[in-house]
């Protein structure tokens, strides 16, 4: 309260006092309590500068960058040994890229199943969009393979970084095959076929037209087996089903574009794709790792929507 409130407050006391002839008592400790209540009121209800409050948008990683989220997984990498050598393997649970998504594809899973039990059950067609996508569901979670590459140019160059998307011990859980540098590209390819020959439905995002010649064409550039009944694999390619499902419907048909549109998640910070090839030019040469790191992020969160768009459009 002012100096001119309080002596005309004063003032007006006086007055009174005067015409009872008697001290009016000052005022009492509810009025003062009420009073307080107002000026904090009228503080309360006073303007102030506007809250920005965030708009409720699910990211991969909620407030976090990817320089960020991506810090240290060069140095939580572990060491592999083959008999082509030698490269780095990081592994990530996906609950670590996508909050709560062990449990969400879990609920879809069972759910693709109920649904195509009757079908399975009177010896038809399982109501999903292609015959592919049988094979995926009965595959599902031990049985399918999801697989992106990240390479250090257009086809025929070689390959630096693999990653895969399967369940480990229950658990969905992405492994980055990392060749730290150009001579450990046969190590990675000869992991690769280690963990194929285990999964029965491959999944990839143009890997018909990219990553899946890569992988064979770079395999048999440094003579290693390749396995003769491959053809007998389920290769779902998501790219040709998502245009045939969304490319009326969306600007383009790109992963992310897919992944905001689609599946409603945003990153951000992510390194993009023609700048990689000269990330890993630079790590090669200098060691640098925050770029490096990036790259491993971004092909991680690529597994990520990937196998998560192949559940949509099985459904």
């Amino acid at each position: 309260m002012s100096r001119t409130a309080n002596r005309m407050e004063e003032s007006l006391r006086k007055r009174l006092e005067s015409l009872n002839r008697a001290p009016m008592p000052a005022a009492s400790p509810v009025e003062a309590a009420a009073k307080k209540i107002i000026e904090v009121a009228v503080r309360a209800i006073a303007p102030r500068r506007p809250v920005r409050v965030p708009v409720d948008r699910p990211i991969l990683r909620p407030t976090s960058s990817t320089a960020q989220t991506a810090a240290g997984l060069l140095q939580r990498g572990d060491v592999v040994d083959t008999p082509v050598g030698q490269h780095l393997r990081i592994g990530m649970e996906l609950d670590s890229l996508w909050q709560g998504g062990t449990n969400l594809l879990a609920a879809r899973q069972e759910f693709l199943r109920l649904v195509s039990a009757p079908a399975t059950q009177d010896g038809k067609q399982a109501p999903v969009a292609a015959r592919e996508f049988s094979s995926f569901i009965t595959a599902l979670p031990d049985r399918t393979l999801a697989l992106d590459l990240e390479t250090c140019g257009l086809a025929g160059s070689a390959l630096f970084l693999i990653g895969v998307l399967r369940q480990v011990a229950g658990v969905p859980r992405v492994e980055l095959l990392l060749s730290r540098n150009y001579g450990e590209e046969p190590a990675v390819l000869f992991s690769l076929w280690q963990i194929v020959a285990d999964h029965d439905v491959l999944l990839t995002f143009n890997g018909k037209s990219f990553d899946w010649p890569m992988v064979i064409e770079r395999s048999v550039r440094h003579r290693l087996p390749v396995p003769a009944n491959r053809e007998l694999w389920t290769h779902i390619d998501v790219l040709h089903h998502a245009r045939r499902r969304w490319k009326r419907q969306l600007p383009n048909c790109r992963l992310q574009t897919l992944e905001r549109h689609v599946c409603r998640r945003t990153r951000e910070g992510d390194i993009p794709g023609h700048a990689i090839p000269a990330a890993y030019a630079n790590f090669v040469r200098t060691g640098f790792e925050r770029e490096m790191e990036a790259v491993l992020y971004h092909n991680a969160l690529d597994l990520v929507t990937l196998f998560d768009l192949a559940h949509r459009l099985a459904a």
